[in-house]
């Protein structure tokens, strides 16, 4: 027994979906017997396919057409019977070139190993960067911005920048702004945004910092820089892959519904969510996203640490149909990779 299914019904399955994924079309039974060596008949097929269309993990579009597999059915695949493969070697060169480029921005890097990672799988890619608040500082400073403005630039230990305006700052001098960033980059060592606005917080309530009218003006302005809370960066490459699938290019209403999602950051966002809790790499299959009116997509997903946080996710969204067996050790290898890059920048 493999799962629920006996070994006849699993290979049957296993057969389907593999075929499926690399024709799209229908599968019938004398297909199925030929990749089997004819060991069971094209008659024993049928009656094997049939027994699994009424467990759920097959469909038949057409009653003269062979069958598809179902979201149960890719499911059955993914959880029992992929092959699961190591990443091809060339395939683990070009993305560690690609990581080990000097002198790329964070930004950049991202962008480039997402490009890369969906053309080395034919599906759109997404990395979802939604974690600033846990990422270790290297480096905390206010730049004046104009008459009225001063400038909060944080730098993250992965080389990730964020910026976050102050207004209404019309006082302070060239002096008193060298002389906070001292003081603030003494308090932030180490720490994390979120970690750092605690310790602000204690600052605040100690006698030394009330006796000093400037330093109590910086940890007053660094909490209200700081309550804004840490935005969320979505970087999308690979969308035209999209385009290139038969089930989406044929339904151009559905292909319409999956274009529209991938403008809406939100949508994004929750699809790739579950990965934030770790490294384990999840994958959903139709129905089973947490969007509604996506049930032909599926997506591939794993979160990428910075230390000891989760500071992101990287994903692969595609076709119910995609190459399970390729595309998931590319996401675990691509996740491990980027965590590694940012851990040593």
């Amino acid at each position: 027994m493999i799962g629920s299914l006996d070994e006849r019904g699993a290979q049957v399955l296993r057969h389907v979906v593999d075929d499926y994924i690399e024709t799209a079309e229908p599968v019938g039974s004398r297909t199925i017997s030929k990749k089997m060596g004819q060991t069971l008949s094209p008659a024993t097929i049928r009656n094997i396919m049939a027994d699994l269309e009424e467990m759920g993990y097959l469909a038949q579009p057409h009653t003269s057409a062979g069958r598809v597999p179902t979201g149960a059915g890719f499911r059955y695949y993914v959880d029992y019977l992929l092959a699961r493969r190591r990443l091809a070697r060339p395939e683990r060169d070009q993305l560690q070139r690609m990581a080990g480029e000097a002198g790329t921005s964070a930004d950049e890097l991202v962008r480039q190993m997402s490009r890369l990672l969906s053309n080395l799988s034919h599906q759109a890619c997404v990395v979802v960067v939604s974690r600033f608040s846990n990422q270790p500082l290297r480096s905390l400073s206010m730049l004046r911005a104009g008459v009225d403005k001063v400038l909060l630039v944080s730098v993250m230990q992965g080389g990730w920048v964020e910026h976050r305006l102050i207004e209404e700052e019309t006082s302070l001098t060239g002096d008193d702004i060298e002389r906070i960033n001292n003081y603030l980059n003494e308090l932030a060592v180490g720490l994390t945004l979120s970690q750092l606005r605690a310790r602000i917080l204690q600052e605040m309530k100690k006698e030394k910092a009330r006796y000093d009218r400037l330093m109590q003006r910086a940890l007053l302005l660094s909490a209200r820089a700081l309550d804004e809370g840490s935005p969320t960066e979505v970087y999308v490459e690979g969308r035209a892959n999209i385009l290139e699938q038969p089930e989406f290019v044929e339904d151009v209403q559905k292909l319409k519904r999956i274009l529209r999602a991938f403008e809406e950051k939100s949508v994004i966002v929750r699809l790739l969510d579950k990965a934030l809790e770790g490294e384990t790499i999840q994958v959903s299959i139709g129905a089973e996203n947490p969007v509604e009116g996506l049930p032909d997509i599926s997506v591939v997903a794993s979160g990428y640490r910075l230390g000891e946080a989760t500071a992101g996710s990287i994903g692969l969204i595609g076709p119910v149909r995609m190459d399970y067996s390729h595309v998931i050790p590319l996401v675990q290898y691509t996740a491990r990779l980027l965590g590694s890059v940012f851990e040593h920048r």
